[in-house]
């Protein structure tokens, strides 16, 4: 089976009040202690509604910083063991990985970390009567998990077994090259079931009825009014010598001006920048920039009989500049792609370079091309001109984008015109998986850290774009089948993304975003993946550059 994803208001005198009084209390005990306490001060776009990990699906910063899987990241973005103290023993066949645990790992309350915390959170995570939102990670991954999900085996047939306190079986449905990497996902995290069985249905609503296996513990935090909380440094977390930071204060923030006023007046050290307030930053000391994998590309419904030549869509994915609209329209960070793949995403397993360095540009930005390729596809149609609508939605940045596009393909392809539909984004959404469109604008984003998460989307029972190729389908399944040869199944990976759109130009990649924000130069190692979520358990206070 192939698994498919779908994937600011001002700040009240009260919530100014919690903030000096963490201020208040850094200096209390500063005095009391005599050692200078590690504290940070962020701001955080929304509230968190649970730390429940099998409900959840939008608190993953949260929850990757309180809560610890079998495998986590380190630094430099290399998995390293996590709760698991080494990495795990795999059958020959791999679908067998065999963990043992951290001896010193407890909860935040002394209690151990079992096996059976992993075993009762992944069965809570696929028992059809929780509805999970994030069960399909386990659908066609662990064993068993997707006749669950279809209420065609009962839950207790799960492919994870607690042998010992200590060590944790787990069988796959079928061999898994990106297994690890899943597993650093919060839906995979443990939970203690004697205390989710003694809080009931209040598990997870405050910060006192959920307790923490990760760098932090959470405080003064509550879901039905909880605009703020606290990380504390966990002392029962294995790791804790690792951990620098003695405090994080963070606050909702949802309107970017509010959060610079703060940000200005040193309430906070880091704030998200956005819209038309990255360009007013970036030439500020402390802006930075941070690649995402998140890619924004044009969708094309190949049941268009236009769009069914492939020399109309060579030409679309030509005539396009991308880097004019990085560059000058964005001025956020964000980079022009020529793939699907994104930087940063994946390493080669054998040299560690980028696959988007070893696949190189699949496509690039081409008028004379596209133009070239424009007039053979007039020929083969036997048409002057035609037009194209696209679909877009209601957003300014998503408005921009659709503006962009209809001025190059207009100008750069003559006899075509665009009309621009704009609709709120779920209704976008909708219209693209039922084929109601022809072209519009899309984005997709990894879950995991493995380029499958945007190559396996070309294949004929994913693609929302009404195509089909043989050639692209059977290279899909040869990666599934490469499961035992990284090396083999790396390339194969790169091959699908250039068959698909090298060769077949099946829809037109534009570009690849990035977080734009400013930070204070004394905030050193909070850790910023491509994807997932940030972490905080490296990050430290450098006091010699405050000022």
């Amino acid at each position: 089976m192939k698994v498919q994803f779908y994937k600011l208001g001002l700040l009240s005198f009260t919530s100014l009040a919690v903030l000096s009084a963490c201020g208040d209390a850094e200096q209390e005990n500063t005095e009391n202690t005599g050692e200078e306490q590690q504290v940070l001060h962020l701001a955080a776009e929304s509230e968190m509604d649970t730390m429940d990990t099998t409900i959840s699906t939008t608190n993953f910063t949260p929850m990757n910083n309180v809560f610890e899987g079998l495998v986590t990241y380190d630094l430099d973005g290399n998995l390293v063991p996590g709760n698991a103290a080494s990495m795990p023993e795999v059958s020959e066949d791999g679908l067998t990985y065999t963990f043992t645990l951290q001896e010193d790992a407890n909860w935040s309350n002394g209690t151990t970390v079992t096996a059976n915390d992993f075993v009762f959170a992944w069965k809570r995570m696929v028992d059809p009567e929780n509805g999970s939102g994030y069960a399909y990670l386990f659908s066609g991954i662990i064993k068993n998990a997707e006749a669950i999900l279809n209420g065609e085996a009962e839950v207790d047939t799960l492919g994870v077994v607690a042998l010992d306190d200590k060590t944790l079986k787990v069988t796959l449905e079928k061999p898994v090259p990106y297994f690890l990497d899943v597993l650093t996902i919060p839906s995979y995290f443990p939970q203690n079931e004697a205390f989710v069985t003694e809080q009931g249905e209040n598990y997870g609503l405050n910060a006192e009825n959920a307790i923490y296996n990760g760098p932090f513990t959470l405080a003064d935090w509550d879901s039905a009014s909880g605009d703020s909380w606290n990380y504390q440094k966990n002392d029962e977390y294995w790791g804790k010598d690792t951990v620098n930071l003695d405090e994080i204060t963070t606050q909702v923030v949802k309107e970017v001006g509010t959060g610079l006023n703060l940000y200005e007046s040193g309430t906070l050290d880091s704030i998200s920048l956005s819209g038309d307030f990255v360009a007013q930053y970036t030439e500020n000391a402390d802006f930075k920039t941070n690649d995402k994998a998140w890619i924004y590309y044009i969708e094309v419904n190949h049941e268009v009989p236009e769009l069914a030549n492939e020399n109309i869509r060579k030409a679309l994915s030509y005539a396009i500049d991308r880097q004019g609209f990085t560059d000058n329209v964005l001025l956020d960070g964000s980079q022009p792609i020529f793939g699907h793949v994104p930087n940063g995403l994946a390493k080669n397993p054998e040299t560690g370079v980028d696959f988007r360095e070893d696949a190189g540009d699949v496509v690039q930005s081409d008028v004379e091309t596209a133009q070239a390729a424009w007039q053979a596809g007039l020929e083969e149609l036997d048409m002057d001109t035609f037009s194209l609508e696209l679909t877009t939605s209601d957003s300014e940045d998503s408005k921009k984008l659709a503006e962009f596009i209809q001025s190059e393909l207009q100008n750069n392809l003559p006899g075509l015109t665009i009309d621009i539909r704009q609709m709120p984004d779920n209704s976008r959404l909708d219209n693209i998986k039922s084929g109601n469109y022809q072209i519009a604008t899309s984005y997709w984003l990894a879950d995991f850290a493995d380029p499958i998460n945007f190559v396996e989307r070309f294949d004929t029972d994913i693609n929302r774009g009404n195509y089909s190729f043989e050639d692209i389908d059977a290279l899909v399944d040869q990666s599934n089948q490469q499961y035992d040869d990284a090396s083999a199944r790396w390339n194969t990976l790169i091959e699908i993304e250039k068959t698909a759109l090298g060769e077949h130009y099946v829809d037109v990649p534009i570009y690849q975003t990035a977080e734009a924000y400013l930070e204070k130069p004394y905030v050193k190692d909070i850790y910023r993946p491509v994807f997932g979520s940030r972490s905080f358990k490296y990050a430290s206070i450098d006091d010699t550059q405050k000022e």
